[in-house]
Parts: structure tokens; C-alpha cells; sequence
């Protein structure tokens, strides 16, 4: 079976976030991009990536970056300027943790912009929906409705897929927090039998399932997460056989992985090859399609770039079917478009289609890039 798969790589600043219809509007260009370059009787899926709906705690709120220039200032300013609401919701889910506070305080507002544009978008063009993901606690109410309340505190990295009528089917937490980064904003990990449980794509039979990030990783960042888990070896072990990965890498793609010894250190999109889920898929037995989407941003000090890319294994070879040309940056906004032939197990990959990168109708920017490939028998 054909499926078309689609791989986002937006690139976001704050006022795609102030308002709801700046973020519908944003998020509707790939939609639109997508729409020209499927086969409408087949299934499709389309994957954003991590943190995308994170900063729509923005929304309403561009006062809240003036005279701010890096997130712990933002953080500051915030609890000056709501003091009160976030001691509210301290008291409300019993924690003295600020930033988890600030987190659910936001949490339904940032829910209602996500999953209503997501549902919205999927059911007017019929498509299935990976939508990234978001820092949220989880909800009392079940996931497939707009409407939304703290269950606790507690702050996930979590996502939502969304099928073609627009109903929420699948969610998962990431499991692995990475040092440094989410571990100083109070996250939670997320269970490992929800991170490890697959579904199907809709109106096909084909396992699919998401792993956040890191989670697509072979080893940990440091020897210092004993807790560690290969949880793309795991969603193989289930029977997987396409895996979204939205990431969000706050690292220079470019630079020394900051991680490694200063004389041996390694670029981080070498890294990011040789641990993260390039060699994770070589290794798997089930999975034939991963799909990396990464999100880009500049703006405070928060820096996200990276190469988005669709990755496809036939037997123990893995190849990148379709890459961004950019890593960072406002010309790297882009979409990728991967045909897979799922009833061929991907035993023969070739490019069949490469259209025009910079076509007329409903360009998403400079750097938009687009391929498709079919495996054929």
C-alpha cells in the first residue's frame, strides 16, 4: 500500500504564537503544501515536530518579552508580572515548583490552540496528524476533546496524532529528558508502556507509532542517566513499522557536541547520526519509515536548527529518501514528501519525483524542498 508521508520543518518566531489565528494560519501553509503534492485515495501523514505548541503560552501575552532577552529572564518577569494566578495554581495542584506552576497554568489555553487547529487541519484535509509536541501536564479529560484541566503538576513532553476525521487516537510522553536542557525545566519522564505501545495508521493495517526525540537514540547523551531507553528498539520489538520523531535540538548543528571531550569532539549532526536514529533504524527488524521533524527557532537564547529528514530501511540498509536543505534559519522552512510502498516491505527504494522546490502554488518560503520516492516489488 502507497501512503503519502509528509515531514514539517517550520520555522517558528514569537508572533506566529501571540495569537490562535497567527499559529491556524502558520500551521495551515504545510497543510496547503501537502494538499499539492498528494494522491488524494490514498492515506497520508503529515509530522510536526517537538515543542512546536510549547511556546503558545505567548499567546495573548506579547508584553511579556519586552525588555526580555533570555527564557530564565522571561521566567522572572512572568512570575512578577502573575503573581498571584501562579500562586493559585501552586496551592490548586499542591507544588512549590514555579515552573511546573507556570506550565499548568497555561496548559489549557495552550491546549485548546493545539488540538483545535490539529483536529481542525486533519479533518479538512483528510489527512493523518502527528502533531508534534507540547510541555503539559496530562489532562482529567479524555484527549480527544477541546476541552482541558490539569490533572497535577506533574509536566510532560507529550503528543498527540490525529486521524482523518479530525479525532485524537494516540498519545504518548517522551521517556528520556535530556541533560542539561529538560531536566533543569522540571519535566517528568513520561511510562515506558505508554511510550512503547504502537497503533495503526488509519484506514491501512500498518503499525505506527511516535518516539519524542531522544527517545530514537541508541545511547544516552552522558553516563549519568542510568534510566535510559532505546525506545525505537522497543516500538521495532511491538512491530512498528513507520515512526514519526519530532525533535527540537537546542544545539548548533554545526558546532562541537558539547558533550564529548573538547579533542574528540564531534559536530552535532555527526552525533546526531551516529547515536540518534540513523543507526537506531539500522538496527531494527520491523520499522521501515522514521520521519524527523525538526523544529528551527532564534529568538531570547532559545536556538532549535537541525536537518529534518524522512529515512527509509530495506533489509539492514538505511538511506535518507528526502532531506532538508537547511538547517536553520527562516529559508530552511520546509516540507519533504516521501511516497512508501508498505505492501513491498520497502525492498526497492527510487526516486520517482522530484517537483519543482520553488512552485507557484502555496509555496511555504525559500527553502521549501520536496521528493517523492516509491518502493516498487
Amino acid at each position: 500500500m502507497d501512503v503519502d508521508i509528509f515531514c514539517a520543518q517550520p520555522f517558528m518566531r514569537a508572533d506566529d504564537y501571540f495569537t490562535k489565528e497567527a499559529f491556524y494560519h502558520k500551521i495551515d501553509r504545510y497543510f496547503q503544501a501537502a494538499r499539492a503534492q498528494r494522491t488524494a485515495d490514498r492515506p497520508a501523514v503529515i509530522v510536526f515536530p517537538e515543542d512546536l505548541a510549547t511556546f503558545l503560552l505567548l499567546e495573548g501575552q506579547p508584553d511579556l518579552l519586552q525588555g526580555v532577552h533570555t527564557l530564565e529572564e522571561a521566567f522572572t518577569a512572568i512570575g512578577k508580572k502573575k503573581t498571584w494566578p501562579l500562586l493559585g495554581t501552586m496551592v490548586q495542584y499542591g507544588t512549590t515548583r514555579s515552573k511546573r506552576a507556570f506550565f499548568a497554568h497555561g496548559a489549557a489555553r495552550v491546549w485548546h490552540i493545539w488540538h483545535g487547529t490539529m483536529s481542525r487541519l486533519a479533518h479538512d484535509y483528510n489527512m493523518t496528524v502527528v502533531a508534534g509536541s507540547a510541555l503539559i501536564p496530562e489532562s482529567r479529560w479524555t484527549y480527544d476533546t477541546n476541552s482541558y484541566q490539569p490533572r497535577s503538576a506533574k509536566i510532560y513532553n507529550f503528543s498527540f496524532t490525529v486521524d482523518p476525521k479530525g479525532h485524537v487516537f494516540y498519545h504518548t510522553k517522551k521517556v528520556n529528558l535530556v541533560p542539561t536542557q529538560e531536566d533543569v525545566l522540571e519535566l517528568k519522564a513520561g511510562p515506558l508502556d505508554q511510550a512503547v505501545s504502537v497503533t495503526r495508521l488509519p484506514d491501512t493495517d500498518i503499525p505506527m507509532a511516535t518516539a519524542i526525540c531522544y527517545d530514537a537514540f541508541v545511547k544516552p547523551h552522558t553516563a549519568n542517566e542510568p534510566n535510559f531507553v532505546n525506545v525505537l528498539e522497543k516500538l521495532d520489538q511491538k512491530g512498528a513499522r513507520l515512526v514519526a520523531q519530532p525533535s527540537a535540538n537546542p544545539w548548533y548543528w554545526d558546532e562541537p557536541w558539547p558533550f564529548d571531550p573538547p579533542e574528540t569532539a564531534r559536530l552535532r549532526r555527526q552525533q546526531w547520526d551516529e547515536e540518534g536514529s540513523l543507526t537506531a533504524l539500522a538496527a531494527c527488524r520491523n520499522v521501515e519509515v522514521l520521519v524527523n521533524s525538526q523544529l528551527l527557532m532564534d529568538f531570547l537564547d532559545i536556538h532549535f536548527d537541525g536537518q529534518s529528514r524522512i529515512l527509509g530501511r530495506t533489509g539492514n540498509a538505511v538511506q535518507s529518501l528526502v532531506a532538508s536543505q537547511a538547517a536553520k534559519g527562516p529559508g530552511a522552512d520546509s516540507l519533504l514528501h516521501t511516497v512508501w510502498d508498505f505492501e513491498s516491505n520497502g525492498s526497492a527504494v527510487s526516486q520517482t519525483e522530484t517537483p519543482d522546490p520553488r512552485p507557484r502554488l502555496l509555496p511555504i518560503g525559500r527553502g521549501l524542498r520536496s521528493a517523492s520516492k516509491r518502493a516498487r516489488h
